[in-house]
């Protein structure tokens, strides 16, 4: 395959775009996105706000990011990445600078409705479009890259907010987060192609017939089956690991599991991911879209049924750890992959913002939905095996994605 080559200057390049793109991924993940937990206790000690109060608000975030994904994808799409994820790191800087001297709840949910408009324009969906209309046909190595980098966004965010906290309290640690995402902020700015700018060529779709009216790519990929599959696919998903997420370690605190063990299986979770994107990195030209669907959808009901079955010690915690996490890190490059193989290239980032939207939606409904699980059956058996249960029906979605699309090629 001949090198994706671009004329002007060097930051300018695909190569340079991508590599600038998934540094700011690592962290904007790293800070924005992951590092909400560590700010809980300390909040919780000098404001006195509950913690359930105070994970409302990321839900709030996380659902208003959602409803944004279709009209940033559209943005996108007429060329003002540059604008939107430049502006999006400045409005993330400015928010988590008043966190970073906030007194009243009220003012704390206004924060993160806003810092989830900011997490909808700086995160995957907005910078797979981008890199899908830099890279073209190549889409699919630039996004294993990408997501990566982007695994190591806890690896690197937490640890080094942990460290700040303990060091100079959770406000300066605010501070600190904000002047890393002015950094972000230019970044973007340089290196994100405008509307006029594009470092490569990418095939212009077959004009319609003479006297017929152009569909918007969202009004022709709703009318592609697959499409809805990809829906049920991603949004089972999104509601699944959005519920493991916020309820793995009080389930295993339920089962009597030593804080020490819990801690090393949270923690084994994410080098896991990265373990997945370099395995398949390393083979990517020996399995299919469909074959690593199969894979990811096999995996997560296997691993929720794990827990479910009780496995509460060590060496069943860690091969539960590591089928979810290998099946988590590879879950956001299949959802890169599979829009332009099954659905079409055109209109990328509206489409992908409209499958990113249930998904974020369902991830805001994720946690509470469990919590009343839990609290209506009295323990966490039953929720896992719901858990499980959607994990399949996500799995049936893909399938269908996949023998609709090969039916419809």
């Amino acid at each position: 395959m001949a090198a994706v080559r671009a004329s002007g200057p060097w930051r300018k390049r695909p190569a340079t775009i991508l590599w600038m793109l998934s540094l700011g991924q690592l962290i904007s993940w790293g800070l924005v996105y992951y590092t909400f937990p560590l700010f809980v206790v300390p909040m919780t000690e000098d404001l006195g706000w509950s913690r359930s109060s105070m994970f409302g608000a990321l839900s709030a975030g996380l659902l208003v990011a959602g409803l944004c994904s279709i009209p940033v994808g559209a943005w996108i799409d007429r060329g003002h990445g540059r604008k939107l994820m430049t502006g999006g790191s400045l409005g993330a800087a400015a928010l988590l600078m008043v966190w970073s001297r906030i007194d009243t709840l009220p003012l704390f949910y206004v924060v993160w409705i806003g810092l989830g408009i900011c997490q909808a324009v700086i995160l995957y969906e907005p910078a797979f479009a981008v890199i899908t209309r830099v890279y073209g046909p190549r889409y699919k190595q630039a996004i294993l890259l990408m997501t990566f980098l982007g695994g190591l966004a806890s690896t690197f965010g937490i640890p080094f907010a942990q460290l700040l906290i303990e060091r100079i309290g959770w406000r300066p640690t605010l501070e600190v987060m904000a002047a890393v995402n002015l950094v972000v902020a230019l970044m973007h700015w340089l290196f994100v192609p405008g509307p006029g700018e594009k470092a490569i060529a990418i095939a212009a779709p077959t004009p319609p017939p003479e006297g017929t009216v152009r569909k918007s790519p969202l009004a022709a990929a709703v009318r592609v089956p697959a499409f809805w599959g990809l829906v049920v696919a991603f949004a089972g998903y999104g509601l699944a690991f959005s519920a493991m997420s916020f309820h793995l370690i009080p389930l295993l605190d339920d089962r009597g599991v030593p804080i020490g063990v819990v801690m090393a299986i949270i923690a084994l979770i994410g080098p896991m991911q990265v373990v997945g994107r370099v395995l398949l990195m390393a083979g990517q030209r020996h399995i299919t879209t469909i074959q690593l669907g199969a894979l990811v959808y096999f995996a997560f009901p296997v691993a929720m049924a794990m827990l479910a079955m009780g496995v509460s010690d060590v060496y069943g915690l860690i091969l539960f750890a590591v089928i979810y996490g290998l099946a988590n890190g590879l879950v956001t490059i299949l959802r890169g992959m599979s829009v332009p193989e099954f659905i079409g290239p055109e209109g990328y980032g509206v489409v992908s913002g409209a499958l990113t939207m249930p998904t974020n939606i369902m991830r805001a409904v994720g946690p509470i939905a469990a919590s009343l699980a839990w609290g209506a059956f009295g323990g966490y058996t039953p929720v896992l095996w719901g858990l499980a249960g959607i994990m399949l029906v996500a799995a049936l979605g893909f399938a269908a994605a996949a023998w609709l699309s090969k039916r419809r090629t």
